[in-house]
């Protein structure tokens, strides 16, 4: 299909209405809701909301011409405020009937079935179902010349949302929110992200963030905290970046617990001001992990074991970029610490302690190990081992769900994390997208906290979302 000026002009007045406002693409999908003078409110969806500025944070939106009575229009005149609420995958209904010409004494709120949400000392209506609301402070009208439409700049001056819609570094995740987007003019559609970008400059490739973008809601959350404090943690590779950082912040939030720390090399264990037995462990040594459990007080019960190891690099192995630079050595020994090594512990582990007693296992992992999230290829050793150690999670899972076992064994993704395996790999990251280790820490605590005997076998982030194998 080709048309030019005239063969748009001849087209049906409703044909066209449709395939023009198609031409734009996928558009925004907002309610717009205002109150009158006395109270009366208004409610209207609007697919015409744009980013104007960040400071001051300016939106703007397209109106109809006021060439006739405009219930929204004439509000915001008149009271000077409005709310923008997003439409998700539960209202897009409703949010759709309200383009319905209703009676001017009939609010659509009323009409369509929405609640209305009131903020103190603020003149406009809230949707209480919409998960992102925006209050909104008029600002500017512009009169568009060439078609009589009205051009409404307003300033942002209060947000409600979820806390775990935003990420560290302020993406907020429309996804998790279930926004909804919309073309033409009545056709709605949930979104699928392909992937965020890193800042575009002339000398760099754009690589992905390492942002989550599921669609489920966190289970740090949506649960409440246990009350239950661990008495006695054992924290594998406690010398490293995340395992220190794990010890620090376990006993800043639990000073009377006994914290066993293993690490490789006990000199370079940091003293810490609790109280801590330390064991010597080599993950790729049999015999040293043997020794390493067994050296473990029979009077303590640990309650949660935390195992950070993990091995990407060293100074004569950098991960791989093409398949011509795979071979055994780099292999077998990316899956000796990252896998083997970890699950051998655990079934030791297991072995030495009561079958009744209930214990939280979490496994430092990478989302990078997730087959069904691998874009980008390469790190072939890195990948592959972090994927096996996914399976071996799973099984250890399964088995003691069948021989009713009260663990809960888990995965748990630490995000970018500023530690000595990352560093390589932090060209053309900025602040707000890489983490401190203490950071990092916190939040695996926070996961650790509300897992349940249910979650075993998962994966998790830190910020306690599920990602897939």
């Amino acid at each position: 299909m080709k048309l030019f000026k005239d063969d748009i002009a001849s087209l049906d007045d409703r044909k066209r209405v449709l395939f023009i406002n198609s031409l734009s693409g996928f558009k925004s999908a907002n309610l717009v809701g205002t109150a009158d003078k006395d109270g009366n409110t208004n409610l209207a969806i609007v697919s015409s909301v744009t980013h104007i500025g960040a400071n001051p944070p300016l939106l703007s939106m397209v109106m109809r011409p006021h060439t006739v009575p405009r219930g929204s229009l004439e509000n915001i005149l008149q009271t000077g405020v409005y709310t923008l609420n997003q439409v998700n995958t539960d209202i897009y209904k409703q949010a759709h009937q309200t383009s319905a010409r209703y009676p001017e004494d009939v609010s659509e709120f009323d009409a369509v079935g929405l609640n209305e949400q009131w903020h103190e000392d603020f003149a406009a209506p809230f949707v209480r179902e919409s998960v992102i609301k925006i209050g909104m402070k008029f600002r500017e009208q512009h009169t568009l010349a060439i078609n009589g439409t009205e051009f409404i700049i307003g300033e942002i001056v209060s947000i409600e949302m979820p806390d775990d819609l935003v990420g560290n570094d302020g993406f907020v995740s429309l996804e998790k929110a279930g926004t909804v987007a919309v073309s033409s003019l009545d056709t709605y559609h949930s979104t699928q992200t392909l992937g965020s970008l890193s800042y575009a400059k002339p000398e760099l490739d754009a690589t992905f963030l390492p942002r989550n973008h599921s669609s489920q809601r966190s289970i740090v959350t949506a649960r409440e905290t246990n009350n239950v404090s661990p008495q006695c943690v054992l924290v594998v590779a406690a010398s490293g970046g995340i395992g220190h950082a794990f010890c620090e912040q376990l006993l800043k939030q639990y000073p009377e617990i006994t914290l066993i720390r293993m690490a490789r090399d006990l000199q370079s264990l940091a003293s810490l001001n609790g109280k801590t037995i330390d064991i010597e462990i080599d993950l790729s040594n049999d015999d040293s992990i043997q020794q390493a459990i067994a050296d473990i007080p029979e009077a303590l019960t640990i309650d949660w074991a935390f195992i950070a190891s993990g091995w990407l690099h060293d100074e004569h192995t950098q991960p791989e970029k093409t398949h011509r630079s795979l071979n055994r050595e780099h292999l077998l020994h990316a899956y000796n610490i990252n896998a083997i090594g970890p699950t051998l512990l655990v079934s030791k582990l297991l072995d030495s302690i009561d079958k009744k007693q209930t214990m939280k296992i979490g496994i430092l992992s990478a989302r990078v190990g997730s087959v069904s999230d691998n874009r980008l290829g390469g790190w072939h050793s890195y990948r592959a081992s972090k994927s096996a150690l996914h399976m071996l999670i799973k099984n250890i899972s399964i088995e003691s769900k069948n021989t009713r076992r009260p663990i809960t064994i888990v995965g748990l993704q630490p995000g970018t994390t500023n530690t000595a395996l990352s560093a390589p790999f932090q060209k053309g990251l900025t602040e707000a997208q890489l983490q401190t280790p203490e950071f990092t820490a916190s939040h695996l605590i926070q996961v650790m906290q509300v897992l349940e005997v249910e979650d075993s076998g998962k994966l998790f982030d830190f910020e306690g979302l599920t990602f897939e194998p």
